[in-house]
């Protein structure tokens, strides 16, 4: 997996560059976003970390160049304080996520972590021949947090949808989030406080094991219902959780809120997909994708 980081900052892409190497990650790095978009071209990295703030190219166009390229890199924008508005700008032209500086060691390797598991397990499917009219299966599984991004590329290969490769990405990106929240969240009952308190303690996988083997939680399942038809392609995830008031998650389009880890994979996944509607007690949640006909 290669990464490429584009920070004008000496000390913010020196920490990045350190926190990458003493992880055995191959990665290059850039000053500016003119920089980043020559090396991007040179190197083809599987994942761009990129300031938002940057003399002569910000990341904002830099972000917008590598995506008129049709590439299906994932983007990762840095942001700090009073920066806030620049995220939201970012989700809009393709970003994938977003990160506050100062940027977490232990938040970033984490992310890093997953999205090597997707990138290494990226499917190809050839595009079916004919007209699709209609398709569905469903899969069920265990609380079992680390197998996440195979268990998303098992569906994604079961999913066989026809668009172009950075929607595909997207689309994996968003299960990953959504799956994620209803393992966690749901089905183990682990709360954003308590995620955040182990995150900062470097304690997060403990945490984890403890509620996969605890008796009250241990025999939850969540189950994916797949749906496709010539409008649309339809993901219904279900935990077996007990629910949660999900119109209560802070709204992370508010400054005050935009760069807690509070609620963002939920507020990330909307931008994803093209529409994210929870139901019940808020243990079902359905994304879909629209399909828009080929020119």
């Amino acid at each position: 997996m290669k990464i490429l980081i584009v920070e004008d900052d000496h000390a913010s892409r020196l920490f990045l560059e350190s926190l990458l190497e003493s992880n055995n990650y191959d990665f290059r790095s850039a000053e500016n976003g003119i920089e980043g978009l020559n090396v991007f071209d040179e190197y083809n990295p599987d994942i761009v970390l990129s300031d938002i703030k940057m003399p002569i190219m910000d990341g904002l166009e830099l972000l917008e160049a590598i995506r008129d390229k049709n590439s299906d890199a994932i983007v990762v924008i840095i942001t700090a304080f009073g920066s806030e508005n620049y995220a939201i700008q970012a989700l809009h032209l393709g970003a994938n996520n977003y990160l506050k500086k100062p940027v977490s060691s232990q938040e970033l390797l984490r992310l890093l972590k997953k999205y090597k598991a997707i990138i290494s397990g990226k499917y190809s499917p050839e595009s079916l021949p004919g007209k699709l009219i209609n398709r569905t299966f469903s899969v069920e599984f265990k609380s079992e947090y680390t197998k996440i991004p195979k268990i998303v590329d098992k569906i994604m290969i079961e999913s066989a949808i026809d668009i172009n490769d950075s929607e595909k990405v997207n689309i994996e990106l968003g299960l990953v989030e959504l799956i994620t929240n209803a393992i966690e969240h749901g089905n183990l009952g682990i709360s954003y406080i308590e995620k955040q308190l182990a995150l900062d303690d470097g304690k997060l996988s403990e945490l984890f094991d403890e509620r996969v083997h605890n008796k009250k939680f241990k025999n939850r399942n969540v189950k994916v219902d797949f749906f496709t038809d010539e409008e649309k392609y339809q993901w219904t995830i279900t935990d077996d959780g007990e629910g949660f008031n999900w119109k209560s998650i802070p709204d992370p389009t508010d400054q005050e809120h935009i760069l807690e880890l509070n609620g963002r994979g939920i507020f990330i996944s909307n931008f994803l997909f093209d529409k994210i509607e929870y139901f019940g007690k808020g243990n079902v949640v359905i994304a879909t994708k629209y399909i828009f006909e080929k020119e």
